[in-house]
C-alpha cells in the first residue's frame, strides 16, 4: 500500500513540474511555435498526472470511473508532445504545408482513441481490489486495445526516428546538444510508460502510472538543457536555425568582436562562398569599408541600422556584375542582459541599382537623342520640301540635275535619325545578359553589305555580359568603316585575353584611320558626316555593363577600335554556338572565319 500511495503522490508532483516548466518555456519566446507545443504537451502531461492522482485518491466506484475517463485525454496528450519533438526536430513532416496531413495521421486517430476512453470502458475498466482499493484494469483481450498499443508505439518510434535524423543533421557543437538532451529526455517517459502500458497489463499488475516518473525525469532534463546549454533561449548560435534559416535575405549573426557565428545559404550565395565557410571569419573581411565601419558605428550608437547600401570588395564580386548589397542590422540582445552578438541581413540589390542606372542614363540619352533629332528632322524635311518645290516647277521646264536624287538622300537621313532615335527608346529597357561574342560579331556582319570587302573574324567562343541592344554597338562600328574609312577592303575582327584578364576585342580596317584631334570627337554626339550618332550610340550601349571602347588606330593607316570588357563580365561559352559556317561563306567574297579558342 506504500508504493501505491508514493506512486500517486508522484503523478502529484510530476503535474506541479510540468505546468511550471510549460510556462516556464513558453514566457521565454511567446512568439515561438516550439515553445508553444512545448506548453501544450506540458499541460497535456499536468492534466494527465491530475486524473490519475485523484483516480488512486478514490473513495467510491462513481468517482473512480470520473476521474478514470476525465484522464482518457492522455493520447492527445502524447500525440502533442510527438509534434513537438517532431517540430523541434525540423522534421519535414512538421512544416506548416504538412498540416492536414500531420493531423490526420497524429491528432485524429489520438482523438477517436480518447472518445472510445471516454464514453465506453473499451480500453480500461474500474475494479475493485482488496487491501488496495479502487483500480483500473486494461481490456487486453479487447481488439481495440492492441489497435491502440500499435499506434502508440507507432508515434513513438516516429518521435524516435526525428530525434535520430536530428543528430545528423545538427550544424553547431550547441545544437548538438540540444537535440541529444532532448532526445534522451523523451526516452525517459517512453521507457516508463512501455512498461506500465504494455507489460504490467499483460501480466496483471494494477499500478500507478510509472510514466509520470519518466515525466518528470524527462521535465528534470529539459530543465537542465534550459539552464546549462540555453536551451530555447534566443542567442546568437540558435537564432537562424530556428528563425532565419529559410529566409531569401543573406542572414549573418555576429559575436560582438565582429567574428562570424553563423550565416544562412543565402548570405553564401551573395558572397560566393560555402556556406559553412563563413562561419569563424571577420564581418569586415567580407563587407568592405567604409559600410563595414558605418553600419558597426550606428550599431553602437542606436542600437540598429537600416538599408545601408554597399558595394562588394574585388574578391567576392560575381560574374554576372552582382556587386550592390543592402545591408541592415541590429544587437542581439535579450532585456535586462548586455548584447550577445549583432544579426545582419544582407539583401542583394544589384539588378535594381543597374535597372535604376539604365533607366537613369536611358532618360538623359533620350532627352538628348530627342533634342538632336527634332532640331535636325526639321532641318532637312524643311529642305526637303524645298527641293520638292523646285521639282514642282520643274514640271514645265527640264529639272535640274540632281534635285531628286538630293530629295531622296535627304529622306533616308530622315529615316536614319528616326532609326536612331527608336533604338535609344529601347536603350536600358531589358535586363542585361550573357551574349555570345561570335553571335554578336555574325549578326552586325550580315546585317551590312560588304561584298567587295574582306571580312576576317578570329573570335573565341565567349560569352559577354551586355545589353540586348549590344550588336547594334558592333553593327554601327563595322558601318562606320564602310563609310569613312574611303577605299578599305579588308576588315579584321579579333578578340584576346589580356594580362589583367580582360578580354580586348578589336574591330579594325585599313582605310584612311582617324586623326588624333577626332578619336575621342568621333564619340561625341552630332559628330559625323551623317546622323552623327552612330559611335556614341555604340559607346553609350557598351558602358550599360561597364564595357569601354576607344579608338587608337594609326592615322594614315586604318581605323581601330579597341573594345575592352572587364574581368568578371565575360566567360567561356555555355553552350555551342549554333549556325555558324565552318567554311568560308560564298555570300561574301573573301570573307574568312575563324573561331580559335582562348
Amino acid at each position: 500500500m506504500t508504493l501505491y500511495s508514493v506512486l500517486a503522490w508522484f503523478c502529484f508532483l510530476s503535474a506541479f513540474i510540468t505546468c511550471a516548466l510549460g510556462f516556464f518555456v513558453y514566457s521565454k519566446d511567446t512568439r515561438s511555435r516550439i515553445n508553444q507545443l512545448f506548453l501544450v504537451c506540458m499541460l497535456g502531461a499536468t492534466y494527465w498526472a491530475t486524473g490519475e492522482f485523484f483516480f488512486w485518491h478514490s473513495m467510491t466506484y462513481d468517482e473512480a470511473l470520473f476521474w478514470l475517463r476525465a484522464s482518457a485525454l492522455w493520447p492527445l496528450a502524447i500525440a502533442a508532445t510527438t509534434h513537438f519533438i517532431l517540430e523541434f526536430t525540423e522534421y519535414p513532416f512538421a512544416r506548416n504545408t504538412k498540416s492536414a496531413l500531420l493531423l490526420i495521421c497524429l491528432y485524429l486517430p489520438a482523438a477517436a482513441i480518447t472518445v472510445l476512453g471516454i464514453f465506453t470502458g473499451a480500453l480500461y475498466s474500474v475494479v475493485y481490489q482488496e487491501g488496495i482499493g479502487f483500480v483500473y484494469h486494461a481490456e487486453v483481450t479487447s481488439p481495440i486495445y492492441p489497435l491502440v498499443a500499435i499506434f502508440s508505439v507507432i508515434i513513438v518510434i516516429w518521435a524516435v526516428l526525428a530525434c535520430s535524423a536530428a543528430w545528423n543533421r545538427a550544424e553547431s557543437e550547441k545544437r548538438r546538444h540540444h537535440v541529444h538532451l532532448v532526445s534522451g529526455a523523451i526516452l525517459f517517459p517512453i521507457g516508463f510508460g512501455a512498461v506500465s502500458g504494455i507489460i504490467f497489463p499483460a501480466l496483471g499488475i494494477p499500478l500507478p502510472n510509472l510514466v509520470f516518473i519518466g515525466i518528470a525525469l524527462y521535465a528534470a532534463t529539459i530543465a537542465y538543457a534550459i539552464s546549462h546549454v540555453g536551451l530555447f533561449q534566443l542567442n546568437t548560435e540558435t537564432a537562424l536555425p530556428y528563425i532565419l534559416r529559410t529566409m531569401p535575405d543573406g542572414v549573418i549573426i555576429t559575436g560582438m568582436d565582429g567574428r562570424i557565428i553563423s550565416a544562412n545559404a543565402s548570405a553564401a550565395r551573395i558572397f560566393r562562398a560555402e556556406e559553412n565557410s563563413l562561419a569563424g571569419k571577420n564581418a569586415s573581411a567580407i563587407i568592405p569599408e567604409p559600410a563595414y565601419g558605418t553600419f558597426m558605428r550606428a550599431i553602437q550608437e542606436n542600437g540598429w541600422f537600416a538599408d545601408h547600401e554597399a558595394v562588394l570588395s574585388p574578391e567576392v564580386q560575381r560574374p554576372d556584375d552582382r556587386f550592390f548589397v543592402s545591408i541592415a542590422g541590429s544587437l542581439v540582445q535579450e532585456p535586462g542582459e548586455p548584447p550577445a552578438g549583432v544579426v545582419l541581413i544582407v539583401r542583394d540589390i544589384s539588378s535594381r541599382k543597374r535597372q535604376q542606372h539604365a533607366l537613369q542614363m536611358a532618360g538623359e540619352k533620350i532627352s538628348l537623342i530627342a533634342r538632336l533629332t527634332s532640331h535636325d528632322i526639321n532641318n532637312l524635311v524643311t529642305g526637303l520640301s524645298g527641293y520638292l518645290l523646285l521639282l514642282e516647277d520643274a514640271v514645265k521646264n527640264p529639272p535640274e540635275d540632281g534635285y531628286l536624287r538630293t530629295a531622296t538622300e535627304l529622306s533616308d537621313r530622315i529615316s536614319q535619325n528616326l532609326r536612331f532615335s527608336s533604338d535609344f527608346l529601347h536603350l536600358g529597357t531589358y535586363e542585361p545578359g550573357w551574349q555570345s561574342l561570335v553571335g554578336l560579331v555574325a549578326e552586325a556582319e550580315n546585317s551590312i553589305s560588304h561584298k567587295s570587302i574582306s571580312v576576317t573574324v578570329k573570335v573565341p567562343p565567349v560569352e559577354i555580359y551586355t545589353d540586348p541592344l549590344s550588336v547594334k554597338a558592333f553593327y554601327n562600328i563595322l558601318e562606320n568603316a564602310l563609310h569613312h574609312g574611303e577605299n578599305i577592303s579588308t576588315i579584321s575582327i579579333f578578340a584576346q585575353e589580356d594580362s589583367n584578364h580582360e578580354l580586348v576585342v578589336v574591330i579594325g580596317d585599313d582605310g584612311k584611320g582617324v586623326p588624333d584631334a577626332d578619336k575621342e570627337r568621333i564619340f561625341q554626339y552630332g559628330v559625323g558626316k551623317h546622323t552623327g550618332l552612330g559611335l556614341s550610340f555604340a559607346r553609350t550601349i557598351l558602358e550599360v555593363t561597364g564595357i569601354t571602347i576607344i579608338e587608337n588606330g594609326t592615322f594614315g593607316k586604318g581605323a581601330r577600335f579597341e573594345i575592352r570588357v572587364p574581368a568578371g563580365a565575360w566567360r567561356p561559352a555555355q553552350q555551342p554556338v549554333w549556325g555558324l559556317p565552318e567554311e568560308p561563306d560564298q555570300a561574301g567574297a573573301g570573307k574568312e572565319r575563324e573561331d580559335p579558342s582562348l
